[in-house]
């Protein structure tokens, strides 16, 4: 059986990983530890990127599911053309 995760599916969780990372580095960045700057244009960056974080998770996460769904769709097909196939097998005279 081969794997259900795609491309799309690997691209939307490396975009969340590297959007969490930047969004963790701009937060502590404007944190008391990180130098407690407290510009205005920088908050909004931070909680941007952090929302995009948080969009690219979610799509990564419908994307894997719909191609789960698509995969056990096409597993279900070939199930039952292979019942089908060994019913008609069945119905063949045999040359012996």
């Amino acid at each position: 059986m081969h794997s259900s995760v795609t491309r799309t599916t690997i691209v939307w969780f490396v975009v969340a990983a590297v959007a969490g990372a930047a969004a963790v580095f701009l937060h502590l960045f404007r944190s008391a530890f990180g130098g407690g700057s407290s510009a205005v244009p920088l908050a909004i960056a931070a909680y941007a990127v952090t929302a995009l974080a948080v969009v690219s998770v979610y799509r990564g996460v419908m994307t894997a599911a719909a191609e789960q769904d698509r995969a056990r769709r096409h597993a279900e097909q070939e199930r039952e053309v292979a019942e089908r196939l060994s019913r008609w097998e069945g119905l063949r005279p045999r040359d012996h």
